[in-house]
Protein backbone atom coordinates (compact mmCIF):
# COMPACT_ATOMS: atom_id res chain seq x y z
CA UNK A 1 0.00 0.00 0.00
CA UNK A 2 1.62 3.20 -0.91
CA UNK A 3 1.85 5.80 1.49
CA UNK A 4 -0.11 8.42 1.95
CA UNK A 5 2.39 10.71 4.15
CA UNK A 6 3.30 14.37 2.48
CA UNK A 7 6.94 13.92 0.95
CA UNK A 8 9.51 15.77 2.83
CA UNK A 9 10.08 19.02 2.18
CA UNK A 10 13.32 20.55 0.96
CA UNK A 11 14.80 22.37 4.11
CA UNK A 12 15.17 26.14 3.14
CA UNK A 13 18.72 27.27 2.03
CA UNK A 14 18.93 29.64 5.01
CA UNK A 15 18.31 27.14 7.03
CA UNK A 16 20.91 24.73 5.48
CA UNK A 17 23.44 27.41 5.06
CA UNK A 18 23.26 28.45 9.18
CA UNK A 19 23.60 24.70 9.79
CA UNK A 20 27.06 24.57 7.59
CA UNK A 21 28.32 28.27 8.94
CA UNK A 22 27.87 26.47 12.91
CA UNK A 23 29.29 23.30 11.61
CA UNK A 24 32.25 25.24 9.80
CA UNK A 25 32.68 26.96 13.33
CA UNK A 26 33.75 23.66 14.83
CA UNK A 27 35.74 22.18 12.21
CA UNK A 28 38.48 25.38 11.87
CA UNK A 29 41.91 25.42 12.29
CA UNK A 30 43.67 27.22 15.40
CA UNK A 31 45.82 29.85 14.60
CA UNK A 32 49.34 30.23 14.08
CA UNK A 33 52.15 31.40 15.83
CA UNK A 34 55.18 33.38 13.70
CA UNK A 35 58.75 32.96 15.78
CA UNK A 36 61.24 34.76 14.73
CA UNK A 37 64.67 32.84 15.51
CA UNK A 38 67.43 35.50 15.12
CA UNK A 39 70.27 32.97 15.36
CA UNK A 40 69.16 30.67 12.75
CA UNK A 41 67.95 33.15 10.37
CA UNK A 42 64.17 31.38 10.22
CA UNK A 43 60.75 31.76 11.28
CA UNK A 44 59.51 28.55 13.03
CA UNK A 45 55.51 28.49 12.76
CA UNK A 46 53.89 26.91 15.45
CA UNK A 47 50.34 25.34 15.04
CA UNK A 48 48.25 26.70 18.38
CA UNK A 49 46.09 23.77 18.18
CA UNK A 50 48.59 21.21 18.75
CA UNK A 51 51.13 23.17 20.30
CA UNK A 52 53.62 21.77 17.49
CA UNK A 53 56.08 23.27 15.07
CA UNK A 54 54.54 22.43 11.44
CA UNK A 55 57.28 24.78 9.37
CA UNK A 56 60.43 25.98 9.52
CA UNK A 57 61.07 29.27 6.73
CA UNK A 58 64.15 30.79 6.28
CA UNK A 59 64.33 34.48 5.99
CA UNK A 60 66.82 36.97 6.08
CA UNK A 61 70.22 37.82 8.63
CA UNK A 62 69.31 37.52 12.14
CA UNK A 63 65.37 38.58 12.16
CA UNK A 64 63.48 39.77 15.23
CA UNK A 65 60.47 42.12 14.96
CA UNK A 66 57.35 40.34 13.33
CA UNK A 67 53.92 41.22 12.87
CA UNK A 68 50.98 39.33 11.44
CA UNK A 69 47.79 41.09 9.67
CA UNK A 70 44.09 41.22 10.37
CA UNK A 71 43.09 39.83 7.16
CA UNK A 72 45.70 37.24 7.63
CA UNK A 73 47.18 36.79 4.67
CA UNK A 74 50.93 38.05 5.49
CA UNK A 75 52.99 37.92 7.86
CA UNK A 76 55.86 40.76 7.96
CA UNK A 77 59.58 40.12 9.40
CA UNK A 78 62.14 42.50 9.95
CA UNK A 79 65.77 41.53 9.47
CA UNK A 80 67.97 44.21 11.48
CA UNK A 81 71.31 43.28 10.44
CA UNK A 82 70.13 42.32 6.55
CA UNK A 83 68.43 45.83 6.24
CA UNK A 84 65.24 43.83 4.89
CA UNK A 85 61.93 43.03 5.77
CA UNK A 86 60.70 39.47 4.17
CA UNK A 87 57.32 39.20 3.59
CA UNK A 88 55.48 35.48 4.44
CA UNK A 89 51.97 34.07 2.45
CA UNK A 90 50.54 32.30 5.24
CA UNK A 91 48.75 30.40 2.74
CA UNK A 92 51.96 28.57 1.43
CA UNK A 93 54.25 30.06 4.32
CA UNK A 94 56.83 30.96 1.84
CA UNK A 95 59.19 34.42 1.67
CA UNK A 96 57.45 36.12 -1.51
CA UNK A 97 59.33 39.14 -1.06
CA UNK A 98 62.46 40.94 0.43
CA UNK A 99 62.46 44.51 0.95
CA UNK A 100 65.38 46.27 1.48
CA UNK A 101 64.30 48.52 4.46
CA UNK A 102 66.96 51.19 5.92
CA UNK A 103 69.40 50.98 8.01
CA UNK A 104 68.31 48.01 10.99
CA UNK A 105 64.38 47.32 10.84
CA UNK A 106 63.32 46.30 14.30
CA UNK A 107 59.49 46.89 15.36
CA UNK A 108 56.56 46.26 12.87
CA UNK A 109 53.34 46.78 13.37
CA UNK A 110 50.21 46.55 11.03
CA UNK A 111 47.31 48.95 11.05
CA UNK A 112 44.00 47.77 11.56
CA UNK A 113 43.05 47.06 7.84
CA UNK A 114 46.30 45.37 7.20
CA UNK A 115 46.76 47.87 4.34
CA UNK A 116 50.22 49.72 5.67
CA UNK A 117 53.19 48.23 7.35
CA UNK A 118 54.66 50.73 9.63
CA UNK A 119 58.93 49.51 9.93
CA UNK A 120 60.94 51.40 12.63
CA UNK A 121 64.18 51.94 11.32
CA UNK A 122 66.24 51.59 14.51
CA UNK A 123 69.43 53.65 13.19
CA UNK A 124 67.83 55.75 10.56
CA UNK A 125 65.07 57.08 13.44
CA UNK A 126 62.44 56.98 11.32
CA UNK A 127 59.55 54.78 10.42
CA UNK A 128 58.94 53.45 7.11
CA UNK A 129 55.66 52.75 5.61
CA UNK A 130 54.96 49.46 3.32
CA UNK A 131 52.15 49.31 1.43
CA UNK A 132 50.45 45.95 1.76
CA UNK A 133 48.84 45.93 -1.68
CA UNK A 134 52.14 46.61 -3.67
CA UNK A 135 54.61 45.03 -1.31
CA UNK A 136 56.79 48.60 -1.72
CA UNK A 137 57.96 51.01 0.42
CA UNK A 138 55.44 53.87 -0.18
CA UNK A 139 57.14 56.43 1.93
CA UNK A 140 58.41 57.29 5.60
CA UNK A 141 57.62 58.93 8.99
CA UNK A 142 59.31 60.99 11.76
CA UNK A 143 60.46 59.69 14.87
CA UNK A 144 62.49 59.86 17.80
CA UNK A 145 65.85 58.47 18.41
CA UNK A 146 65.92 54.78 18.09
CA UNK A 147 62.47 53.73 17.81
CA UNK A 148 61.71 50.24 18.49
CA UNK A 149 58.00 48.92 19.58
CA UNK A 150 54.61 50.79 18.07
CA UNK A 151 51.08 50.70 18.17
CA UNK A 152 48.25 52.06 15.94
CA UNK A 153 45.44 53.26 17.73
CA UNK A 154 41.50 51.61 16.62
CA UNK A 155 40.80 54.30 13.78
CA UNK A 156 44.18 54.36 12.06
CA UNK A 157 44.69 57.81 13.31
CA UNK A 158 47.73 57.66 15.54
CA UNK A 159 51.09 55.80 15.19
CA UNK A 160 52.39 55.59 18.82
CA UNK A 161 56.44 54.76 19.01
CA UNK A 162 58.72 53.97 21.70
CA UNK A 163 62.15 56.31 21.14
CA UNK A 164 64.50 54.02 23.59
CA UNK A 165 67.28 56.61 23.38
CA UNK A 166 64.40 59.47 23.96
CA UNK A 167 62.70 58.25 26.96
CA UNK A 168 59.56 58.92 25.31
CA UNK A 169 56.97 58.26 22.88
CA UNK A 170 56.17 60.05 19.75
CA UNK A 171 52.73 60.45 18.48
CA UNK A 172 52.37 60.16 14.63
CA UNK A 173 49.28 61.94 12.96
CA UNK A 174 48.93 59.63 10.37
CA UNK A 175 46.74 61.95 8.32
CA UNK A 176 48.91 64.65 8.84
CA UNK A 177 52.20 62.62 8.85
CA UNK A 178 54.01 64.26 11.63
CA UNK A 179 54.56 64.44 15.20
CA UNK A 180 51.93 65.85 17.35
CA UNK A 181 52.98 65.13 20.78
CA UNK A 182 56.23 63.41 22.69
CA UNK A 183 55.52 61.65 26.17
CA UNK A 184 58.24 61.39 28.20
CA UNK A 185 58.78 57.97 29.91
CA UNK A 186 60.62 55.84 32.06
CA UNK A 187 64.38 54.87 31.12
CA UNK A 188 64.56 53.41 27.28
CA UNK A 189 61.10 52.50 26.66
CA UNK A 190 60.72 49.64 23.90
CA UNK A 191 58.00 47.84 23.99
CA UNK A 192 54.32 49.10 23.44
CA UNK A 193 50.59 48.00 24.21
CA UNK A 194 47.55 50.04 23.72
CA UNK A 195 44.34 49.31 25.75
CA UNK A 196 41.51 51.29 23.85
CA UNK A 197 38.57 50.72 26.22
CA UNK A 198 41.27 51.38 29.14
CA UNK A 199 41.97 54.84 27.76
CA UNK A 200 45.65 54.07 27.75
CA UNK A 201 48.83 53.04 26.08
CA UNK A 202 51.62 51.03 28.11
CA UNK A 203 55.49 51.42 27.76
CA UNK A 204 58.36 48.64 29.17
CA UNK A 205 61.51 50.63 30.19
CA UNK A 206 63.83 48.18 29.57
CA UNK A 207 66.70 50.34 31.45
CA UNK A 208 64.61 51.10 35.01
CA UNK A 209 62.55 47.79 35.14
CA UNK A 210 58.96 49.48 35.36
CA UNK A 211 56.06 50.06 33.44
CA UNK A 212 54.53 53.72 32.27
CA UNK A 213 50.92 54.00 32.10
CA UNK A 214 50.21 56.47 29.80
CA UNK A 215 46.76 57.99 28.99
CA UNK A 216 46.00 58.34 25.82
CA UNK A 217 43.58 61.78 26.49
CA UNK A 218 46.58 63.46 28.33
CA UNK A 219 49.39 62.32 26.33
CA UNK A 220 51.12 62.19 29.70
CA UNK A 221 51.68 59.40 32.08
CA UNK A 222 49.37 58.94 35.01
CA UNK A 223 51.37 56.07 36.90
CA UNK A 224 54.24 54.12 36.92
CA UNK A 225 54.39 50.74 37.84
CA UNK A 226 57.69 48.68 39.12
CA UNK A 227 58.22 44.88 37.34
CA UNK A 228 61.28 42.91 36.75
CA UNK A 229 64.81 43.42 35.33
CA UNK A 230 64.62 44.37 32.02
CA UNK A 231 61.03 44.65 30.99
CA UNK A 232 60.73 44.33 27.13
CA UNK A 233 57.33 43.21 25.93
CA UNK A 234 53.19 42.58 26.91
CA UNK A 235 50.20 41.07 26.39
CA UNK A 236 46.71 41.58 27.57
CA UNK A 237 44.14 38.97 28.77
CA UNK A 238 41.11 40.86 28.61
CA UNK A 239 38.68 37.48 30.83
CA UNK A 240 41.03 38.30 33.71
CA UNK A 241 41.82 41.62 33.08
CA UNK A 242 45.79 40.81 33.85
CA UNK A 243 48.57 41.95 32.09
CA UNK A 244 51.94 40.17 31.14
CA UNK A 245 55.10 40.95 30.98
CA UNK A 246 58.81 39.68 29.97
CA UNK A 247 61.36 40.35 31.71
CA UNK A 248 64.49 39.67 29.79
CA UNK A 249 67.16 39.18 32.74
CA UNK A 250 65.32 38.10 35.27
CA UNK A 251 63.71 35.11 33.06
CA UNK A 252 59.79 35.78 34.01
CA UNK A 253 56.80 36.87 33.15
CA UNK A 254 55.55 39.86 35.63
CA UNK A 255 51.61 39.29 36.24
CA UNK A 256 50.31 43.10 36.61
CA UNK A 257 46.79 44.52 37.99
CA UNK A 258 45.78 47.54 36.33
CA UNK A 259 43.39 48.45 38.79
CA UNK A 260 45.90 48.67 41.51
CA UNK A 261 48.56 49.38 39.35
CA UNK A 262 50.69 46.83 41.09
CA UNK A 263 52.59 43.51 40.07
CA UNK A 264 50.95 40.71 41.54
CA UNK A 265 52.89 37.74 40.79
CA UNK A 266 55.82 36.24 39.25
CA UNK A 267 55.52 33.51 36.58
CA UNK A 268 59.12 31.79 35.74
CA UNK A 269 59.26 30.81 32.01
CA UNK A 270 62.56 30.67 30.52
CA UNK A 271 66.41 32.34 29.37
CA UNK A 272 65.75 35.85 28.56
CA UNK A 273 61.78 35.77 27.57
CA UNK A 274 61.16 38.47 25.11
CA UNK A 275 58.06 38.37 22.60
CA UNK A 276 54.47 37.59 24.05
CA UNK A 277 51.29 37.40 22.51
CA UNK A 278 47.55 36.09 23.26
CA UNK A 279 46.07 33.08 21.20
CA UNK A 280 42.81 34.56 20.27
CA UNK A 281 41.16 31.24 20.46
CA UNK A 282 42.80 29.31 23.19
CA UNK A 283 43.29 32.56 25.23
CA UNK A 284 46.86 30.74 26.57
CA UNK A 285 49.70 33.65 26.64
CA UNK A 286 53.01 32.77 23.97
CA UNK A 287 56.36 33.59 25.76
CA UNK A 288 59.27 33.36 23.31
CA UNK A 289 62.82 32.69 25.33
CA UNK A 290 65.46 33.69 23.45
CA UNK A 291 68.78 32.18 25.11
CA UNK A 292 66.59 29.28 25.19
CA UNK A 293 65.31 28.72 21.63
CA UNK A 294 61.31 27.87 22.84
CA UNK A 295 58.09 29.26 23.03
CA UNK A 296 56.31 29.07 27.14
CA UNK A 297 52.24 28.63 26.85
CA UNK A 298 51.21 30.39 30.12
CA UNK A 299 47.13 29.80 31.08
CA UNK A 300 46.51 33.00 32.10
CA UNK A 301 43.87 31.43 35.19
CA UNK A 302 46.55 29.62 37.35
CA UNK A 303 49.49 31.44 35.76
CA UNK A 304 51.35 28.54 35.27
CA UNK A 305 53.32 27.53 32.25
CA UNK A 306 51.91 24.24 30.59
CA UNK A 307 54.05 23.70 27.69
CA UNK A 308 57.27 24.43 26.17
CA UNK A 309 57.72 24.22 22.51
CA UNK A 310 61.13 23.80 21.03
CA UNK A 311 61.50 26.43 18.28
CA UNK A 312 64.83 27.67 16.89
CA UNK A 313 68.46 29.28 17.86
CA UNK A 314 67.29 32.60 19.48
CA UNK A 315 63.46 32.79 19.46
CA UNK A 316 62.83 36.51 19.86
CA UNK A 317 59.22 37.00 18.09
CA UNK A 318 59.34 40.53 19.12
CA UNK A 319 55.86 41.97 17.97
CA UNK A 320 52.17 40.46 16.79
CA UNK A 321 53.32 37.22 16.18
CA UNK A 322 49.78 34.67 16.44
CA UNK A 323 47.36 35.12 13.65
CA UNK A 324 44.05 36.26 14.05
CA UNK A 325 41.10 33.48 14.98
CA UNK A 326 40.58 31.85 12.04
CA UNK A 327 37.50 30.41 13.08
CA UNK A 328 35.10 33.38 12.11
CA UNK A 329 37.69 33.68 8.71
CA UNK A 330 37.07 30.06 7.71
CA UNK A 331 33.26 29.53 8.88
CA UNK A 332 32.45 33.25 6.60
CA UNK A 333 34.39 31.72 3.31
CA UNK A 334 32.87 28.35 3.67
CA UNK A 335 29.56 30.11 3.79
CA UNK A 336 29.95 32.50 0.93
CA UNK A 337 31.23 29.62 -1.02
CA UNK A 338 27.89 27.17 0.02
CA UNK A 339 25.54 30.49 -1.11
CA UNK A 340 27.48 30.66 -4.53
CA UNK A 341 27.13 26.80 -5.33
Amino acid sequence: MRSTAAPALPLPRRTIAAACLFSCLYASAAPLSYITNQEADSVSVIDNGTRSVIHTIPVGSRPAGVTTTPHNRRVYVTNPEGQSVSVIATSTNTVVRTLAAGESPLGVVSDNRGENIYVADWYGNRILVISDRTLEITGELPSGATPAGMAVDADDRFLYVANKEDDAVSVIDLGQRRIIAEIPTGKAPFGLLLLERQGLLLSTNVQDGTLSVISTALRKVTATIRVRDFPYAMAWHPPTQRLFVTNQRDNSVSVVDLERMEETAIIPVGDYPEGIDLDPASGLVYVANWFDGDVAVIDPASLQVIDRIVTGDGSRAFGKFITPDKSVMLSTNRFVRFCNK
